[in-house]
């Protein structure tokens, strides 16, 4: 059955395309039950909560807050799914862009259009070139490259994420240190994200040979 929630940011999920794991149950936490939960820091899930993540009672009063674990779950995994999909809509930008510069030297495409049997002499032209640097080890296909990236950036963005938690755990951090241990993690993160847009992903270098077979045809 469909269940919807609505974010203060006017957003909605439905909770039925994050279901809780079996044999996993559903309850109401307070911050720090939350924190354990998730494995996780309180500065982590406060700084969720300003984030938008769902709040079933926000308490007040010396009443505590009042999480939902299916809801926060359901938020934790959509939001990791949409910075996921912002980055590859980035990626996706920077290689269309890459065609502005289709020459071996990066050399800028004419001020007039290309007619189609242009197109067609420089894309077979294009592929032949780099089938053969291919073949010699110049240049990879961008599946591998995909596939690879995403692991190895996957990897680094975990570890620097649970960073903060685990000092906090390991050498018994104050909340005004584990906040710093997580303001830094934080700068890191966004840091390589900005090293990666200067960058360009460095589309230019990577081929898609299912994407040039079809323009040959």
């Amino acid at each position: 059955m469909t269940e919807l929630i609505t974010l203060d940011s006017g957003e909605v999920i439905d909770l039925s395309r994050y279901p809780l794991p079996d044999g996993i149950d559903d309850e109401v936490y307070n911050i720090q039950l939350m924190a354990k939960a998730m494995n996780t820091s309180t500065v982590t899930v406060n700084k969720w909560i300003d984030a938008g993540m769902p709040v079933e009672n926000p308490g007040g009063n010396g009443r505590s807050y009042e999480l939902r674990f299916s809801h926060c779950y359901a938020w934790r995994l959509w939001r990791e799914g949409k910075d996921q999909a912002v980055a590859k809509a980035k990626a996706d930008s920077a290689a269309q862009k890459a065609m502005l510069f289709f020459g071996e030297d990066g050399e800028a495409a004419p001020d007039k259009a290309l007619t189609a049997k242009e197109v067609r002499e420089w894309s077979q032209a294009s592929l032949l070139r780099d089938q053969a640097a291919l073949q010699r080890g110049d240049l990879v296909k961008r599946g591998d490259v995909q596939d690879i990236m995403e692991k190895l950036l996957g990897t680094v963005r975990r570890t620097i994420t649970n960073m903060p938690d685990w000092l906090e755990q390991e050498f018994s951090l104050s909340p005004r240190q584990a906040d710093k241990a997580q303001t830094y993690a934080d700068g890191l993160l966004d840091e390589l994200r900005l090293q990666l847009e200067r960058q360009g992903y460095q589309t230019a270098d990577v081929i898609d040979f299912g994407d040039r077979d079809t323009l040959a045809e």
